[in-house]
């Protein structure tokens, strides 16, 4: 019996002394501290666990020492919608896990982000949700920042209601509108940036013909007196432009200096655009957009990018767009108060083995079709001309191995029909027109106009 005592009162102690371990394995942890913020800097340069629960801030959470971070299963809920939630600037080696981030009601639509990150090395953000942070400016933003890494996080519901405002540049646009906006993954000015396996998920503000009508989405806000460069005349004479619905699941722009970026085995859905990309060698595998207004889109700059693998499913206005922008330009000398600038050029591309499926079937192509617009509209791929007859042309560009398949096909029924008008629209008469574009061995099943505009034998 004494033995069996002995026993028990063994194993009671090894448990407690275990538990104790782990316990004390966490390092510091916010539960014995007034507050995260507290707790962060009491511990500069070391991890601090977020216990379970919800832990209300008023003020954005600051983070300035190299490796620091916090993880945990806590809920940290913003009340204000004047600051984001967490602030990392100017650090290195800082680490973000396993939270959730979300906003109070009444906080919900903010001008700021979920994540803001700036100056900083060697990041990492990783299994976090965050939830309505409903921002024009984006839920994880990161500005003028090396060596990256943003994997497995979700966020849901990143845009708002707000105006798009074009007026700083009144020879290029000048005018504004009612706008939902929002950007799930905000990169610009950085090198050496993973985007991986995370989700982007919108399901509050759809791109419905209710949505728009309740908030006037298109209406111009301000008109000028005269269009600019980039002013549709139609946007002009109507007051109104159908291109309302802004922003992207992910967005890396800064193209003059972000470079080597890697966007792998992300989900996006109910995106304006799955991914913008304005940047030089990057590469863009394995990831699935579902329901956008653009699968993608690479412009304004984009050189040395492969798009590779990735499955485009009902996408309404294009499947992949390629294209000069208003900021690419040849190399230009120095001038007064400027210096000099080396060229800012599209191409050196290869589109390879992507599938695209069940174009005009997302939640917009209400808004896109029967048009007559300058732009080729409802193209699954579409390689068009410079934005302004002084962009230099795209070039060099690979396509191969693709997949259009035409779900319109599938059925005899009268509410399934082909959606999208040529699988691939090729640019070959407006200026500056693309060159030296190779397309072969894809696989492109006809849309309303056929295969392709150009002959592709």
């Amino acid at each position: 019996m004494r033995a069996k005592f002995v026993g028990i009162l063994l194993v009671c102690l090894l448990c407690v002394c275990f538990s104790g371990v782990r316990a004390s394995s966490f390092g510091p942890s916010v539960a014995d501290y007034g507050s995260i913020q507290e707790a962060l800097d009491k511990n500069p340069g070391l991890m601090v666990y977020v216990t379970a629960g919800d832990h209300e801030i008023d003020t954005a959470i600051q983070i300035r020492k190299d490796g620091s971070g916090l993880f945990g299963p806590g809920r940290i809920v913003q009340k204000n919608k004047d600051q984001h939630i967490i602030d990392i600037d100017g650090v290195k080696d800082v680490r973000l896990s396993d939270l959730t981030l979300t906003r109070a009601e009444g906080s919900q639509d903010t001008e700021l982000a979920g994540i803001n990150v700036e100056r900083s090395e060697g990041v990492e953000i990783r299994g976090l949700r965050i939830i309505e942070n409903r921002s024009p400016r984006g839920c994880i933003v990161v500005a003028n920042c090396k060596e990256m890494r943003i994997d497995e996080c979700t966020i849901r519901n990143y845009k708002t209601m707000t105006i798009d405002d074009r007026t700083n540049n009144p020879e290029l646009s000048g005018y504004a509108f009612r706008s939902v906006d929002g950007t799930g993954i905000k990169v610009h000015h950085s090198q050496g940036i993973e985007i991986v396996g995370n989700r982007i998920i919108e399901d509050r503000y759809l791109p419905t013909k209710e949505v728009r009508d309740e908030y006037k989405l298109g209406d111009l806000t301000i008109k000028p007196e005269k269009p600019g460069r980039l002013m549709p005349q139609d946007v002009f004479d109507t007051g109104y432009t159908n291109n309302w619905h802004q922003g992207a699941a992910v967005q890396v722009s800064g193209p003059e200096d972000t470079d080597r970026i890697l966007i792998r085995g992300n989900y996006y859905e109910n995106a304006a655009q799955g991914m913008d990309i304005h940047a030089d060698h990057v590469i863009i595998a394995n990831n699935m957009v579902y329901h956008a207004m653009i699968g993608m889109k690479a412009m304004h700059g984009a050189k040395n990018v492969l798009i590779d693998g990735n499955q485009f499913v009902a996408a309404d206005l294009w499947g992949l767009l390629l294209m000069p922008g208003s900021a690419s330009h040849s190399d230009q000398p120095e001038a007064e108060n400027e210096s000099s600038k080396a060229p800012n050029i599209d191409g050196g591309t290869i589109v390879s083995n992507n599938l695209f499926s069940d174009f005009g079937y997302g939640g917009q192509n209400w808004n896109w079709a029967d048009r007559q617009p300058e732009y080729p509209e409802q193209n699954v791929i579409a390689i068009l001309f410079g934005q302004l007859e002084e962009n230099p042309p795209l070039r060099t560009v690979l396509i191969t191995g693709n997949l259009v398949y035409n779900s319109g096909a599938e059925s005899e029924e009268d509410d399934i029909e082909t959606r999208y008008n040529y699988a691939l629209y090729l640019e070959e008469e407006r200026q500056p027109a693309p060159v030296n574009i190779k397309v072969v061995n894809n696989h492109f099943e006809p849309g309303k106009k056929g295969v392709s505009n150009v002959d592709l034998e």
